[in-house]
């Protein structure tokens, strides 16, 4: 039996890759392939989040789990994708830790060897993982722990001092090279993969030149929020609650569908600071090019990048009171009242009445919330016409 083990990293188009493999088990079983994801997900991100952390019993079942099902549909290759698997220390604690590289590796080598001592010994293993031009993958980070993971509420240059270890692709890929073999793991860029990554890992990872006859996804995912509301977001993440954080994504979500004129520029670092941060990681891009085979990527132009760059302004008064103004209406919507109306009743129950517990997540589980949100949804329409 062979596991590909899809570990990232993030911004490179990940969930796009995992919605395709859910919805195309079928064609990956007349490959002889099984996708591994848990119950009522195509990723296998909640695996990481808390069974290597906790303890491996749950993903050593899980996997042994995949395993039996492989078997059972004739299945001789199972493949997994987590995107939190690369850099899991710094994901796992949501940015606020204040640790050392050091101390950061340390721990990043231990739950790797967690994960490799939960998959059987007689389980053939192969890591793949994509990589990207460190400042685009900077900035993509920031973005998306803005607008929704950690909360986070600094400026870009605060995300970079916290997360700068994790641009360093050379020192965690060879703790994976280190605790599962050279020959096991190989690094693709996500550039050259362009435009279409799925068919870059399906032709490279699992063999298949021809998937034609395949579902293919056709909406982008984790799409950014334009620059306002972004700025908008982080200035108010320290007020958002974190167990309120879901609904906060899903209401500037909707937020952003109404923006009249959109300021769509992502670029937080001068061409002087992205040239900079390339110098200074450049030893370490050079031995992963060299150790793993990884071809350069194109070289930066700085003349060029300072002739086209054109710098953030920041958020204008006029688009700050637009913004105001489209938030406390979605907000106002009785679905998002009657979720956040949820969250805090069961957080208050959860506080005071421990024992309750298991009958909250019970109606999470079995989606009765669910039911309760789409019926208000309904509700609203209904009174919208």
């Amino acid at each position: 039996m062979r596991l590909i083990l899809h570990i990232g990293t993030h911004k490179t188009g990940s969930t796009a890759l995992q919605q395709f493999l859910c919805a195309n088990g079928k064609g990956l079983g007349e490959h002889g392939m099984y996708y591994a994801s848990p119950a009522y997900e195509f990723h296998c991100n909640s695996l990481v989040n808390a069974p290597l952390v906790d303890g491996q019993e749950r993903l050593r079942n899980f996997i042994l789990e995949s395993l039996r099902k492989a078997e059972q549909n004739g299945a001789d290759t199972i493949i997994a994708s987590s995107e939190n698997l690369y850099a899991m220390v710094r994901y796992l604690e949501c940015f606020h830790a204040q640790k050392t590289s050091a101390e950061v590796l340390a721990k990043e080598r231990s739950l790797i060897e967690r994960l490799h001592d939960a998959i059987p010994a007689h389980v053939e293993c192969h890591i793949i993982c994509y990589v990207r031009r460190p400042y685009c993958y900077l900035e993509s980070l920031y973005n998306q722990n803005v607008k929704k993971g950690a909360l986070f509420s600094g400026d870009v240059g605060d995300f970079l001092s916290i997360v700068y270890d994790m641009l360093d692709y050379h020192r965690y890929l060879s703790i994976w090279r280190d605790v599962f073999g050279s020959t096991a793991c190989s690094v693709r860029a996500y550039e050259a993969a362009l435009p279409n990554l799925i068919n870059d890992f399906v032709r490279h990872a699992l063999g298949i030149g021809d998937i034609s006859s395949f579902t293919k996804p056709h909406l982008r995912a984790n799409e950014p929020l334009s620059r306002d509301l972004l700025e908008y977001k982080r200035c108010r993440n320290e007020h958002i609650r974190y167990s309120e954080r879901k609904l906060e994504r899903r209401i500037f979500a909707a937020v952003d569908k109404r923006i009249a004129s959109p300021n769509n520029n992502h670029e937080y670092l001068s061409p002087d600071k992205r040239a900079e941060l390339l110098s200074m990681l450049e030893p370490s891009m050079e031995r992963l090019r060299t150790e793993f085979t990884l071809p350069p990527f194109p070289r930066f132009n700085l003349e060029a990048a300072r002739a086209s760059w054109q710098p953030y302004p920041g958020l204008s008064l006029k688009n700050k009171r637009e913004i105001e103004f489209h938030y406390q209406a979605v907000q106002r919507q009785v679905s998002f009242r009657l979720e956040r109306v949820l969250i805090r009743a069961a957080s208050l129950v959860r506080g005071r009445l421990p024992f309750l517990s298991w009958p909250l997540d019970f109606a999470r589980a079995s989606g009765i919330r669910r039911l309760l949100l789409q019926a208000a949804n309904r509700f609203q329409g209904t009174g919208a016409s």
